[in-house]
């Protein structure tokens, strides 16, 4: 039914829930990592399952994710493959729910966009829906492509991280045709600390700001499951300095939406 595809490095706090939060509900999971200094390998390689496919790539370019990701497709043999980062964690409601909807998508349909939640400070805050800036199919917001089909002729096209997966056509995320929009979401941590290793990138994307409070009942259930002990805690916090800080740039940016 549906393979998913992963591309990690250095994703050690979250990348056994993100794993775990899908495994039973997807037929194969395609793993590359990327040259991962820190404990990812050795959490990724504690995940038993006949369903995981995992491969070191080493270190790689920008150009050649994307060479990596059409891999991917290659070794892909079900109709639709599922995007998966190590920082993204989904319940098994939203999950459920998506590949049912994909499952009876007409043929014409290629990719489903989604919602994301966010977080911010820890997994129980996700920044409000005003904050994102993602446009499609009219919408704004925190909203992504995750899941796509299998298509003749489409394949992964540009440069890590603006790649797009591209027809005859042009990039599908510009075909609105070919779009539908399943009102579910995911648990995104991008915003959180997702290494040891001390990466400028992932550092330049974490976010000191007050969020919304989720729902107790809609955390993904796999951060409440029993875990190896080389798994990080997920229930992080933030320290007295940074809650005071998130407090502040939330006031400063609230300003400026207003403004």
């Amino acid at each position: 039914m549906i393979t998913v595809h992963m591309v990690v490095k250095n994703e050690e706090q979250w990348v056994w829930f993100a794993v775990n939060s899908v495994l039973n509900f997807v037929d194969r999971i395609i793993i590359y990592d990327t040259g991962s200094t820190d404990r990812t390998l050795e959490i990724l390689k504690s995940i038993k399952s006949s369903k995981i496919e995992f491969e070191e790539k080493g270190s790689v370019t920008p150009e050649k994710l994307v060479d990596l990701r059409n891999e991917q497709i290659k070794n892909t043999k079900t109709d639709w493959f599922m995007l998966l980062d190590g920082d993204e964690v989904w319940s098994e409601k939203s999950l459920t729910l998506l590949l049912s909807k994909i499952q009876s998508a007409p043929k014409e349909k290629i990719a489903a966009i989604v919602r994301s939640r966010n977080c911010v400070g820890d997994i129980f805050h996700f920044l409000p829906e005003n904050r994102g800036k993602y446009n499609i199919l009219g919408m704004t917001g925190h909203f992504n492509i995750r899941v796509f089909r299998k298509s003749p002729g489409f394949c992964w096209k540009g440069v890590y991280p603006l790649e797009a997966y591209e027809g005859a056509f042009g990039a599908v995320n510009n075909q609105d045709e070919k779009l539908i929009f399943v009102d579910v979401y995911y648990w995104h941590l991008t915003h959180l600390k997702r290494s040891t290793i001390n990466d400028s990138f992932k550092k330049k994307k974490r976010k000191l700001e007050l969020g919304i409070k989720a729902d107790k009942n809609k955390i993904p259930e796999v951060f409440y499951s029993k875990k190896p002990e080389i798994v990080p805690d997920p229930f992080i916090t933030t320290s007295l300095i940074e809650k005071l800080l998130a407090i502040i740039l939330t006031i400063v940016k609230d300003i400026k939406y207003k403004i």
